[in-house]
């Protein structure tokens, strides 16, 4: 039975086979041994006639009786029965009942039917209805949170304007989220199912109360513009504080430290199923348990967006990354090919970029860099996709776009960039190269970008400050005299550093993420970098090639960012998982997987990273790998991690002392742990101990001890602040 609308008494009531009644004239004493020998607490009166004319309950018996001293032998049940009766039909819904039962402070309420009593309804038997529903609620509402597997932002928004309405029976849902959280900004996200409401009512919803954390979610006005567009009442609004730029403060603060009467962040129904509207309290139910699970997943999906989009964003110049530039350059090829559509591609070089450096310093060349951005960014149109290739050169896309116009575009951009001037009054020039795309069977999206190189180059040759489209003259052979060898290893060591330079930028922002995750949670914090310690104190022990061994290190830093897709109430859970959150916890090395599958340079830390919960025996997860076919670093992670849960304090166990820990690895050697890797743990814990002089190791000694032999590298990487 669904118990998650409001049901009519006629649905949920049982009709007893037998209505205890009583006469008026009996006794009190009689009717006393009568409520006792059929376990009732209420009989209902009847007349000589057997007609219904009044109520009497325990509580009559003795307020009115055992307080006046009455003769129970001789007194009759009409002189203390409740003549005033209220009572409700069959038909009356179970929330109405339980407004009348309050209002009216009973406990009892007969159930009359075409004159007659059916029934008497208490206030145990809606407790015990309520408890029901409640369950049945809650049930209904966790099927949400299985549907919302995915932690793509966008995928997320749509899963929730698809499902949540089917909670409420609603006919139209939005999802709002502004921009920063401040209402009436550009909008960051709408999500919506069936709304036609404008773009403006969604961002101001003046119609709205304030709302507070203890208020109800029902608003059963509509506003006129919704009304007119063909929104019905009733409506529900469930506001939410997972706004996407206000993630940072979801996670250093709770909800009732936010703003409370922000409506920023909302999701809007409405046209909900009249049962479900009448049931104000048990959808006001539903509604905060929906809350809890958006607010979960929205915020880490976020946060996920936020890891995906350090990929793509250049960190000096906010504007995209030359991974961007691959991506958008493939699909705008592709997209062209197939519609025959025109492109142009533009490469800009900052001129005397160098000299900048040298003269004004490397701060000024920075800063050179992000005022050239800014202009760029200022002065190109919406659809065109800006992008730094490496040091000082940057990229357009420009769709829809011939040559001979983009030259207008980029020649104003050149204008603009004159008009820039840096210390001691030194202007600012670039050098561009145009490339159209042509429809030849022969093309590619390498060969676009080898055109508009060779036209950089002609505009460079030129005398800089230009710009200059390609043509068939610019693509003379060179033979090996042409060459300047030197110049081409100088170059290769240039985007080699610049290469090695963004890699370390990437790891250093997902290190940050991943301390800010860790954070949140007192048991957890500092946990990836001790099994940073750990595993480079085990690796180093067993003589692993140093190479490695910096492969290991930055696997153990991020090995568990795919727990930014787990939701926080199963992370936190003091009592013993069920099998399915069991499940979804083992989910996290393959979201982490996910997320920096496309980090190529991180291929041999993904690997580990997969398999860092494989078992020796096969009966780990997510492959089930067994023995050496799971990656020796894998194997290491696997010792460190499970040091680090042991040796510290968790919502499900108090932490162990460094010998308890290695006692229990050492029995599982073989079975869960590879045997050479707990030999190698065993062999560094008693060298730290020998080198510190302690019977008795604690992990802050372990740690200080890894800290003295720390290489420099691992310093600077915990040591980096990333903003």
């Amino acid at each position: 039975m669904n118990y998650t609308k409001d049901q009519q008494l006629n649905e949920i009531f049982e009709r007893p086979s037998e209505i205890i009644t009583i006469g008026h004239n009996t006794s009190i004493k009689e009717a006393a041994a009568k409520m006792f020998t059929n376990k009732v607490s209420c009989l209902i009166v009847n007349n000589d006639a057997g007609e219904f004319i009044g109520l009497v309950t325990e509580r009559d018996i003795v307020n009115r009786v055992v307080a006046s001293s009455m003769d129970i032998e001789k007194t009759t049940i009409s002189n203390i029965m409740s003549t005033h009766i209220i009572s409700c039909s069959p038909n009356t819904p179970s929330s109405e009942v339980r407004e009348i039962m309050t209002a009216n402070q009973i406990r009892h309420l007969p159930i009359i039917d075409k004159g007659s009593v059916v029934g008497i309804l208490s206030t145990r038997d809606l407790m015990a209805r309520q408890l029901l529903e409640d369950r049945a609620a809650a049930e209904e509402v966790a099927m949400l949170s299985t549907c919302l597997k995915s932690i793509d932002l966008n995928e997320v928004a749509e899963i929730v304007t698809r499902e949540a309405p089917k909670l409420f029976q609603a006919e139209k849902c939005v999802l709002f989220i502004s921009r920063d959280g401040t209402a009436g900004k550009p909008s960051s996200l709408i999500s919506n199912n069936n709304c036609s409401c404008p773009k403006n009512s969604l961002l101001h919803l003046k119609d709205i109360p304030q709302l507070t954390d203890g208020a109800e979610f029902h608003y059963d006005n509509i506003p006129l513009v919704c009304e007119n567009l063909g929104a019905k009442s009733p409506r529900l609004v469930i506001p939410l504080n997972a706004s996407p730029d206000s993630v940072a403060s979801t996670l250093s603060s709770s909800a009732k430290e936010q703003k409370p009467n922000s409506a920023d962040c909302y999701l809007c129904m409405c046209g909900l199923a009249a049962s479900i509207a009448t049931n104000r309290e048990l959808t006001t139910y539903k509604a905060k348990l929906a809350r809890d699970i958006l607010n979960s997943h929205l915020t880490n999906a976020k946060l996920y967006q936020e890891a995906r989009l350090t990929s793509l964003t250049d960190t000096l110049t906010s504007v995209g990354s030359r991974k961007m530039l691959e991506d958008k350059l493939q699909a705008e090829f592709a997209r062209s090919k197939r519609y025959k559509r025109i492109f142009s591609l533009a490469i800009f070089d900052l001129d005397n970029f160098k000299t900048i450096n040298d003269v004004l310093g490397h701060g000024t060349g920075d800063e050179a860099l992000k005022k050239l951005a800014k202009c760029m960014k200022r002065e190109k149109r919406t659809t065109d996709i800006l992008t730094r290739y490496g040091g000082d050169e940057f990229v357009m896309i420009m769709p829809e776009t011939k040559a001979i116009d983009a030259v207008i575009l980029l020649e104003r951009i050149r204008d603009k960039v004159q008009q820039i001037k840096l210390r001691e009054n030194l202007p600012m020039t670039i050098s561009c190269g145009i490339a159209e795309h042509s429809f030849k069977p022969t093309d590619s999206s390498r060969e676009v970008m080898r055109r508009a190189d060779l036209a950089l180059y002609e505009a460079k040759s030129a005398g800089r400050n230009c710009v200059k489209v390609w043509d068939k003259t610019m693509s003379k052979a060179l033979n090996n005299n042409d060459i300047e060898n030197e110049k081409i290893k100088k170059l290769q060591r240039r985007i080699a550093g610049l290469s090695e330079q963004a890699e370390k930028v990437f790891i250093q922002s997902i290190w940050g993420l991943v301390q800010a995750l860790e954070a949140k949670d007192p048991y957890t914090k500092k946990h990836s970098e001790n099994v940073m310690y750990y595993a480079v104190g085990i690796a180093k022990t067993m003589k692993i090639a140093p190479d490695q061994i910096d492969v290991i290190l930055r696997a153990a830093m991020i090995h568990d960012i795919g727990k930014i897709g787990i939701p926080d109430a199963i992370l936190a859970k003091p009592a013993k998982l069920t099998p399915h959150e069991r499940s979804i916890i083992e989910q996290h090395p393959l979201i982490a997987v996910r997320i920096l599958e496309k980090m190529t340079f991180l291929e041999q830390e993904i690997a580990i990273i997969r398999h860092h919960h494989e078992k020796w025996n096969g009966h780990g997860y997510p492959d089930g790998l067994s023995n050496t076919a799971i990656p020796l670093g894998a194997r290491i992670m696997a010792i460190a991690d499970t040091f680090d849960a042991l040796t510290s304090n968790r919502t499900y166990h108090k932490a162990r002392s460094v010998a308890e820990a290695i006692e229990i690895m050492v029995d599982s050697s073989g079975y869960d742990y590879a045997p050479k890797v707990v030999k190698g743990m065993v062999s560094w814990v008693e060298n730290a101990r020998s080198q510190l002089g302690k019977t008795q190791l604690t992990t802050d000694g372990l740690l200080e001890s890894q800290r003295q032999q720390d290489t420099s590298s691992m310093t600077q990487l915990i040591a980096c602040e990333v903003t």
